[in-house]
Formats: C-alpha cells, sequence, structure tokens
C-alpha cells in the first residue's frame, strides 16, 4: 500500500449547497481555510497513523472487491482545530487502476493526554454498537415492516467497518464520505432556520418511533441498548469536563442583564445542582416507559444536509459516540435551544414540537402501533417539562463554540496537554475567540427561554 499524506478542510469546514447566502458565505470561509492550509508542510496531514487504521482500509478494500497488491491507499487529514473531543477525522482514498474510492475514517484522538481525559475509549465502544448492531437492527425491522425509506429511519451514513478493542486501545469508524452524494454541514455560526429544523425535527420524530416500537415488540434483543450516558463517566470530581461545564454555565449567568433577577437565582440553582442533574437524567427508569436509545450529541455539526434549489430536501445524522437509553427529549432540547434563536422559538417552538410529535405518531401507526399507547402526548409534554432544561445546561458548554470561527476554536490536544500538566482549565482560553456579541445574544436568550418554558 502507498500513503500519501495531504491536507484538506474538515467536515466542519465544507458548507451548504450554493445558492443561499448562507452557503456563498460558508463556500468563502472553506477556500479561505484551504488556502491558509495548503501553506502547511504536507507531512502535517496524517502524522503517524497507528497500524489498525491500515488494517481496518485493508478489511475494507477486500469486502469492497479491491484486490490484494493491486490498490494504493492515500490519507488526508481530516480533522482541524476544535472538532470534537474524542475523535480524529482522516479521509482514505482506495485506487485500483480507473476506480477511486473514499472513505471517512475516525480513530481515537492520537494524542494521550487526550485520549486519556475525555473517555474515548467507552466512547468509541459505543459508536461501534450502534454501528454494527443497533441500526442494522433498526433498518431490518423497518424493511420487515415494510416501511419504506421515504416513511422511515435508515438517514445514517454507510459504514463500512466499526472496530473497537478496549486492551489495545484500538477503535475506528469507516464511513461514506457523504460529500459524495453532495451532502453538506450548516454554517454552525448561524442559528438554523425553519426548512432545517423542520427537517430534523421529523427525523428525531421517526428515529425515536423505531426505537419504541423496537423495544415494545423485540424487549430481549433491544436491552443490550440499555446504556448510560457517557457523560456521566466524566462527573469524577476534577474531571476537566466537570470543570469546563461548571466555568461555562458561570460565564452563562453573566450574559443577563442586571434587572433579569429571576433568571439569574434559576441559573444559580441549575448550577449548584449541574452535576446531580446528569446523574438524574442518566436514570433512564425515571423516563419509563418512554425512555430510547437516543443519539446524545443532537447539535447542527452532527448532521448534515442535501440540498435542492438552495432548499434542504434531507438530512443525515452523525457521530453516535454519546449514544444513550434515556428520555427522548434529552435530545430534542439539546437542538432546539442551541440551535436555533430566540426569534426563531418565539415563532416556532410549538410548532417544532408538534411536528416532533406527528412524525413520532406517523411511523409508530406504520409500524403497528398506538401512539397514545408508546408514547401518548400528555406523556411527551410532561416530560418536556421534567428534561427540558438539559438543553440550558448544554448549551451554556455549546454556545460558546457556535459563536467562535471554526479557525478560532480551542486546539483540544493543546488544552489536554495543559490539564495534565495544571490539573486545571483556563475558561478565557475556552471562550477568547468567541464572538461576545453574538453569544451573550444567544446565550441569554436561551436562558430566559427555558424559564419561560417553565424548565427552570
Amino acid at each position: 500500500m502507498v500513503l500519501e499524506s495531504k491536507s484538506d478542510p474538515s467536515e466542519e469546514q465544507v458548507r451548504v449547497a450554493e445558492s443561499s447566502p448562507i452557503i456563498e458565505e460558508a463556500i468563502e470561509k472553506t477556500n479561505h481555510v484551504t488556502e491558509e492550509r495548503e501553506k502547511e508542510p504536507l507531512s502535517s496531514g496524517t502524522r503517524d497513523l497507528p497500524k489498525f487504521f491500515y488494517t481496518a482500509m485493508e478489511q475494507v478494500a477486500k469486502k469492497e472487491g479491491f484486490h490484494d497488491g493491486q490498490y494504493a491507499v492515500e490519507v488526508e487529514d481530516g480533522s482541524s482545530k476544535g472538532d470534537g473531543f474524542v475523535g480524529e477525522l482522516f479521509r482514505a482514498f482506495l485506487t485500483e487502476g480507473d476506480r477511486r474510492e473514499v472513505y471517512l475514517c475516525k480513530i481515537p484522538p492520537l494524542n494521550e493526554a487526550r485520549r486519556e481525559q475525555f473517555g474515548t475509549m467507552q466512547i468509541f465502544e459505543r459508536e461501534a454498537l450502534v454501528y454494527n448492531k443497533l441500526l442494522p437492527l433498526m433498518f431490518a425491522y423497518q424493511e420487515e415492516k415494510g416501511i419504506s425509506k421515504e416513511d422511515g429511519f435508515f438517514d445514517t451514513p454507510k459504514c463500512y467497518y466499526a472496530h473497537y478493542d478496549g486492551q489495545t486501545e484500538e477503535a475506528i469508524i469507516v464511513m461514506e464520505d457523504l460529500r459524495v452524494k453532495e451532502y453538506n454541514m450548516f454554517n454552525k455560526e448561524k442559528p438554523v432556520d425553519y426548512e432545517h429544523a423542520r427537517l430534523t425535527m421529523e427525523l428525531l420524530g421517526r428515529y425515536n418511533a423505531v426505537s419504541l416500537a423496537l423495544k415494545h415488540d423485540r424487549p430481549k434483543e433491544f436491552e443490550q441498548f440499555k446504556i448510560h450516558d457517557p457523560m456521566k463517566e466524566m462527573m469524577g470530581p476534577g474531571n476537566p469536563f466537570v470543570m469546563m461545564l461548571q466555568k461555562t454555565a458561570m460565564d452563562a449567568i453573566e450574559t443577563l442583564e442586571p434587572h433579569e433577577t429571576k433568571e439569574r437565582t434559576k441559573m444559580q440553582k441549575l448550577l449548584d445542582t449541574i452535576v446531580a442533574d446528569i446523574e438524574r437524567y442518566d436514570n433512564y427508569e425515571l423516563a419509563e416507559p418512554y425512555a430510547v436509545l437516543g443519539h446524545g450529541d443532537c447539535w447542527i455539526n452532527n448532521m448534515m444536509y442535501r440540498y435542492r434549489k438552495g432548499a434542504p430536501e434531507q438530512v443525515i445524522l452523525l457521530d453516535w459516540q454519546s449514544a444513550r437509553y434515556s428520555s427522548p427529549i434529552l435530545d430534542l432540547a439539546y437542538f432546539i435551544l442551541c440551535c436555533t434563536d430566540e426569534e426563531f422559538r418565539r415563532r416556532h417552538y410549538d410548532e417544532m414540537m408538534t411536528i416532533y410529535y406527528n412524525s413520532l405518531a406517523t411511523l409508530l401507526e406504520k409500524l403497528g402501533h398506538s401512539p397514545q399507547q408508546l408514547f401518548p402526548r400528555t406523556a411527551f409534554l410532561r416530560q418536556l417539562r421534567q428534561y427540558g432544561r438539559f438543553g440550558l445546561m448544554l448549551a451554556a458548554f455549546v454556545v460558546p463554540m457556535l459563536c467562535t470561527r471554526n479557525e478560532d476554536l480551542l486546539d483540544m490536544d493543546a488544552t489536554a496537554e495543559m490539564f495534565r500538566e495544571t490539573q486545571s482549565v483556563d475558561i478565557a482560553i475556552y471562550t477568547k475567540n468567541t464572538n461576545q456579541s453574538a453569544y451573550r445574544k444567544r446565550m441569554s436568550a436561551v436562558i430566559r427561554d427555558t424559564v419561560r418554558y417553565g424548565y427552570i
């Protein structure tokens, strides 16, 4: 096999279709980043990849009909500064004669400190579980019920290979590169608009419907997917994630105006109970009988959209490393509070909740179940009140990233090394490049809305 190193913008730097202002602005930004990265030496592209990476590509090549000894492997660095806590992306190209295929590969961070501090291996274990067992079971179950691709939940990237070995700290996910099918990412710096939000709500409704129906029809098979929230593994005293979560919550309080005393008081109470709240959300028995295997990291950077004439027509759900068995509200609240703005929620919040529930109910009926039995609307509204504050907790952590340009995001390797040396996290480093005006506007609005909805 032949290895060539190249540089290329990450998935987060590839933006949406070609006819909207958001898209044009993002493409210009992507081109700028590409020009900057082309100045870097080629040797910085892939660094030293572990042997299991190439072993995985050999397995993929064999499955995909490449002939041993007759194909070449080229690798591009697909990650950039700020790309997530628990993984690094690479693009692998398999070439034989005139045939050339591209695959997106995700492995644990090459930086040892980063692997240790963010529970990387346990998180890769659950993503391998999702790709190897959950999604194939979900897809087969729907096909047996006669559910079409258009009506059901099949909206994930094709996975060619998913491997995890905790003892050797080897893990890799090899997926299709969705850019080949003209899927692109939404500009995270922009609040999500109506059509993107509608598609996402419908998607989550279908996904949760399959989970509820499968749990009812095949309880023994589903039992293996009752897995805990990976955030709980990072809740120990002094963990950098806990420290960042608490400090970003403190920053969030300061986005409020002095006269907003009610909101300040409620946020302070939330800060005081943040660890206990996460433990409560992880107790899925409290969400039964309506708990589902949720996505767990449901923000705009974990979705890709395909466009037609500038409008989104389909969405794909990515990155299953944080999947956990819990209330379906956790994903809903995470997305709607983190990724939309105050004006959107004022106009469309209730409508989005209705779109989600109707999507869930429609697919449940097609799967042969009564929504009133498996997840009645009254139970849905009750769980919104019980679990909606989760979105606020995550917003305090995520909104600063949404208000920071990709090239200005925190270098996670450097941050992990700093924590290992000092056992502390300087929150100023995390937020120093954040657009403060945009951050204060979006974050304070999230707090006001969660108070208005009765979530805190």
